[in-house]
């Protein structure tokens, strides 16, 4: 019980919202005078908790004389998965934008199978990604061509070297094939400004080569 309610104060229930809810379940249906006496609430705050309970989402009233009681125990489960499943959005969202206009460096290095999963990672979560490459592997290939929908491929120059940069709106991953094995070392902030004012700077000079 005692972890039920630590929960329910994570969600910013208040002590007697927790109480009213808990009686709820437990006993089922109750008028004022029943919840009052089963929660350990005064009886004056009975139908003030309940309405905001009610407003929740979380408790029903009904009938005459007027009882109460709360959402089953499966649907109660529900909301709460929906409310932390928004929750978790708004954080993560919120996050990223930050870390998008903050000019802090975040730089992450990978190597090995681990790095094509990195790859399809970085574009599957990209609105649109800008690719320039002196060459690819029919690994590299295919994960593009699964997300060629937002994919801009640029080959540079010719080279049996298989290296390249991937920009996301605010991120760069660069990968890199020494004696068979893929690198990815992957930036935002200046680090990602860098390499993008590099590609540009060959890109208005017609350069061949990254």
């Amino acid at each position: 019980m005692d972890r039920i309610v630590d929960v329910l104060k994570d969600f910013r229930f208040s002590d007697y919202e927790i109480r009213v809810l808990l009686a709820l379940v437990m006993e089922g249906e109750l008028t004022a005078s029943e919840l009052a006496e089963k929660s350990g609430i005064p009886r004056t705050s009975v139908y003030e908790v309940v309405r905001s309970l009610e407003n929740k989402g979380f408790v029903e009233s009904f009938g005459k004389p007027l009882k109460f009681r709360a959402l089953s125990a499966e649907r109660l489960v529900e909301l709460f998965s929906l409310r932390l499943k928004e929750r978790i959005e708004v954080l993560s969202e919120g996050l990223r934008e930050l870390e998008r206009h903050s000019k802090r460096e975040v730089v992450e290095f990978y190597r090995g199978d681990v790095a094509y999963s990195v790859i399809e990672g970085f574009v599957s979560r990209s609105g649109q990604v800008e690719v320039y490459a002196l060459s690819l592997s029919k690994e590299l290939e295919q994960i593009l061509s699964k997300w060629s929908d937002r994919v801009r491929l640029s080959l540079v120059g010719k080279s049996d070297v298989i290296h390249g940069l991937i920009f996301s709106e605010d991120s760069v991953l660069i990968f890199t094939e020494v004696k068979n094995n893929l690198n990815v070392m992957t930036g935002s902030g200046e680090f990602c400004e860098f390499y993008r004012e590099m590609v540009n700077m060959f890109k208005n000079k017609k350069a061949p080569e990254i």
